[in-house]
């Protein structure tokens, strides 16, 4: 890898679209934290921040052969995180909409009328996603414990557990799928779910 730190952009991407898997990473090893940096500017939470920048190399790696690159490389990769941002921010609007008529349709079960009820309900729902929590593989369990219930950034997890922040993502992406499936939820209900129970 040493060969290619000494390498311009320029060699990199020409390297890259001839299917180099080693320009590729003196690439991401190259930009990654600046763009982290910069989407972090704009997104304001690290785990958000950490997915459009994996998002845009994995887009990278994928298009290798057939990318244009018009200008310079960090041109084009600025371009594309500030694009991947937007696209987060107007992704998160709109679920924040419909996350606040969810609520407003969930509301019911904190009507007088159906207070016991609701109670029920939601110590039944606790159950069942401690439940399913408490069967998920250990090394999974504790990452989705550290992350949702302690609430630690992946990276603080990360070197907590000494594994890499990737593994943290895909542990937590693979938790609340098992959960998601466990429950029998709709995606839009369970994601409100997730910001009421974890």
């Amino acid at each position: 890898m040493a060969l290619y730190d000494s390498y311009t952009d320029e060699q990199l991407v020409a390297s890259l679209t001839g299917g180099d898997a080693d320009a590729f990473t003196a690439i991401y090893e190259r930009y990654w934290d600046k763009l982290l940096v910069f989407v972090l500017r704009v997104i304001r939470r690290q785990s958000d921040a950490e997915d459009i920048v994996q998002e845009l190399f994995v887009s990278l790696w994928r298009r290798r052969e057939t990318l244009q690159i018009e200008r310079n490389l960090s041109t084009y990769l600025y371009n594309s995180a500030r694009y991947l941002s937007i696209r987060q921010i107007e992704k998160s609007s709109t679920y924040a909409l419909y996350l606040d008529r969810l609520a407003v349709r969930m509301q019911v079960f904190s009507d007088e009328s159906l207070g016991v009820e609701a109670d029920i309900f939601g110590r039944e729902l606790e159950g069942r996603i401690d439940g399913l929590i408490g069967q998920l593989p250990e090394k999974m369990r504790e990452v989705f414990i550290l992350s949702r219930k302690e609430h630690l950034s992946y990276k603080e997890i990360a070197e907590r557990l000494s594994i890499s922040e990737e593994t943290v993502r895909k542990q937590v992406y693979r938790s609340l799928k098992v959960l998601r499936e466990g429950l029998g939820l709709p995606a839009g209900l369970f994601l409100w779910l997730t910001t009421h129970f974890f």
